[in-house]
């Protein structure tokens, strides 16, 4: 039996040509990238190749780029590595970040003076709240691009253009200048160019990144960000963090002087040289135009999910990322994870949420961030399309919704 495979927000496995790829690049760089010799210096090569290529995908500098293990560790360097490079004790800091981030983001800062922005129910973090909430303490900004779970894109972009604004005085996009002159005029007056200069604001980009162009969420404003190569097709043990120049953060690994000595070990080269690969591809017109088609397909998919039954979606139409949609089931008689094993009897892949907090089995968080009850938020099932799947993936996998929805349950 063939499977559709339809959890690419937990991984995007990569495909037969891609590791077909890797393999033939790492026969060709095999050594170890710190080593002197011939083999080393090869490898290097192929290091540096897929740092330009990465750097490139996001608009940065190569010096940006730090290769990591994954998007978890990636976020806890943007975020608690940054708060211990401060000369002030961490529980004196004070760090705002949404109520639906991923935990990788919220449970290591759950030791600092924290506020959580609520969510609209639609998933949304609203501009005015995010900046509001800084005060002169406030020395960490995180807000994922968009959510793991539901796929809401948040206004980070925004965001990131009033901290450079505030900091520099400078907008790339002049059209904003009234309306941040004004918006100043709320903020408390204590809140200097220092106290902007100072914070730090680092963004969860796991899931938006080849799924968007940079340029519509990323800007000077944001200090880092974190990146996934699994997420996109790659392998899986490898992501980035991307630190502007200026900001540093604390290391957490130690014992090496690999990626400029701000993270020690050998480099992950098979899983890097996947990163660089998957990252030119996302500079070639063709993948957004398949982003499109995925964008297109996720639109049909919702549509017709929203004219069901016993389900209530939680994901919306609009200002979504291309390729996420989640619903729950309302049917008395039935659950999210009935519906998932029948559908993995089926040969369909889907997921409850997170993979992360998956195993524990307990409500989303995110499905009652947006106000819904406990029985909604576990009974949340996510689907998560890629650049592969196709219409007779979608129109497969309604039908075998269709068919549980009127099954015997109820």
């Amino acid at each position: 039996m063939s499977r559709i495979y339809l959890d690419h927000n937990a991984t995007s496995p990569p495909s037969a040509e891609h590791l077909a790829q890797v393999f033939q690049k790492l026969q060709q760089h095999s050594g170890n990238p710190s080593s002197p010799h011939a083999f080393g210096r090869n490898a290097s090569v192929a290091l540096t190749e897929a740092r330009r290529s990465v750097a490139r995908s996001m608009g940065v500098d190569v010096s940006d780029v730090i290769f990591v293990s994954g998007g978890t560790e990636a976020n806890n360097l943007g975020t608690v590595g940054v708060l211990h490079s401060n000369n002030i004790a961490i529980n004196k800091q004070h760090a705002v970040i949404s109520n639906i981030e991923h935990p990788a983001v919220s449970e290591p800062l759950e030791q600092l003076q924290l506020t959580k922005l609520s969510v609209d129910k639609s998933g949304y973090v609203s501009f005015e709240d995010a900046i509001l909430s800084i005060t002169t303490k406030t020395t960490l900004l995180s807000i994922m691009a968009a959510n793991n779970e539901i796929g809401t894109i948040q206004p980070v972009k925004k965001i990131a253009d009033f901290l450079h604004y505030k900091r520099w005085s400078s907008l790339a996009d002049p059209t904003l200048k009234d309306e941040f002159d004004a918006f100043s005029l709320r903020l408390d007056p204590s809140l200097t160019t220092d106290v902007f200069r100072n914070l730090h604001f680092h963004v969860d980009a796991v899931q938006t990144y080849g799924k968007l162009p940079y340029s519509l969420w990323f800007s000077d404003g944001i200090d880092s960000c974190a990146l996934s190569a699994h997420k996109v097709g790659a392998l899986q043990g490898v992501g980035a963090l991307i630190l502007r120049r200026g900001r540093k953060f604390k290391p957490f690994i130690y014992g090496g002087a690999q990626e400029k000595n701000r993270r020690a070990g050998t480099e992950n080269l098979p899983g890097i040289i996947s990163f660089g690969l998957i990252a030119e591809e996302i500079l070639q017109p063709f993948w957004f135009e398949q982003v499109q088609n995925m964008e297109n397909l996720r639109r049909e998919f919702f549509y017709n999910l929203s004219l069901l039954p016993n389900l209530e979606m939680n994901s919306s139409l609009e200002n979504s990322v291309t390729n996420t949609i989640n619903f729950s089931i309302t049917g008395k008689k039935m659950s999210g994870e009935d519906l998932l094993v029948q559908l993995d009897l089926s040969g369909i892949c889907a997921s409850s949420g997170s993979a992360c907090s998956s195993a524990a089995n307990l409500p989303s968080k995110v499905i009652l961030a947006l106000g819904k009850s406990p029985q909604m938020a576990k009974n949340a099932v996510r689907f998560s399309l890629s650049l592969k799947t196709d219409q007779a993936d979608i129109l497969k996998t309604l039908q075998a919704i269709k068919t549980y929805l009127q099954s015997e349950h109820f």
